[in-house]
């Protein structure tokens, strides 16, 4: 078989490989886009432009209502609703709102501006008040209860929005968490974080680039939720462990018998045969630090 193409024996057009050689490709040529309906946009333009003339003209009749019949103003707030997105544009909002409404309608009458100012500051506060700002951010403080150090790594991705567990996530190394002490952490709502065992007291010279990099495996995971507390302590998990609730109880209840001592408890002949029983009792030595935690009175106390 002769290839018609190139002339050659032993293969056909469809397999020559002279086939391309002429500049002309196979591929398929995409259609263009239809240029736009111009005449479409410029009756939507007009539909929309009408349609926010007669929005206003309806808020500035129900608010010019209300203030002759001395109710509410706020009353017109699904009206002043209708063109919020316009309000803020204009420049100098909220000062010009009245300004800007009396030009655009033509009205001619400056005590109008008053009465739409005012009908303006009552629905925007009726606005604040159905659609509070969510503050998502959070400041938290790390507790390290246990006998080794830790590295805390941050997850790039929030939890709220994507299901991190499924890929491979960037993370950033944001310090290190030394054996019984503190480390604090601006955060928010949807964020993760990894605390690695770390031997030693400084920190690594290299950092895993993704959460799937660990070459040690993270003793804990610590997501952030609405209800997650300032303070977390890392000891059972996430939480203290019964033995430092019960050390914590004891401190408190020993500092409370202490003060009340001080203050005379002793000469009361009811208390003083109860207050005996506490010389009794011999409580094991704790840290500066760890009274702090406690929350009772230490070396750290007032310290600024």
């Amino acid at each position: 078989m002769v290839c018609s193409i190139c002339g050659q024996p032993g293969h056909n057009r469809r397999t020559c490989p002279q086939r391309n050689t002429t500049g002309l490709t196979n591929q398929p040529i995409p259609p263009s886009d239809p240029p736009p309906n111009r005449r479409a946009l410029t009756r939507k333009f007009w539909r929309t432009t009408i349609k926010t003339i007669v929005n206003l003209q309806r808020f500035v009749k129900v608010s010019l209502n209300l203030h002759e019949n001395k109710e509410n103003l706020k009353y017109s707030y699904f009206h002043w609703l209708k063109n919020k997105d316009l309000y803020i544009s204009f420049p100098c909002y909220p000062d010009s709102f009245g300004t800007f409404i009396v030009g655009i309608l033509n009205l001619g009458y400056s005590h109008k501006l008053q009465i739409l100012n005012a009908t303006n500051t009552a629905c925007s506060e009726l606005y604040k008040a159905r659609n509070p700002v969510k503050d998502n951010k959070k400041t938290i403080k790390l507790i390290n209860m246990r006998n080794e150090n830790y590295l805390i790594y941050w997850v790039l991705g929030n939890i709220m929005i994507e299901d991190i567990d499924r890929k491979e996530n960037s993370i950033n190394y944001m310090g290190i968490l030394r054996k019984n002490d503190k480390f604090g952490l601006n955060t928010m709502i949807g964020h993760r974080f990894y605390l690695v065992p770390h031997r030693l007291d400084s920190e690594p010279p290299y950092h895993p680039q993704t959460d799937k990099q660990f070459f040690i495996e993270p003793h804990l995971q610590i997501n952030i939720h609405e209800n997650t507390k300032k303070e977390i302590y890392i000891d059972d998990g996430e939480k203290l462990s019964e033995l430092n609730r019960w050390k914590f109880n004891a401190l408190k209840l020993d500092y409370l018998i202490r003060e009340m001592i001080k203050l005379g408890a002793k000469n009361n002949e009811t208390l003083d045969i109860v207050l005996d029983l506490h010389e009794d009792i011999t409580l094991d030595e704790v840290s500066e630090w760890y009274k702090d935690i406690a929350g009772i009175p230490s070396t750290f106390t007032n310290i600024t």
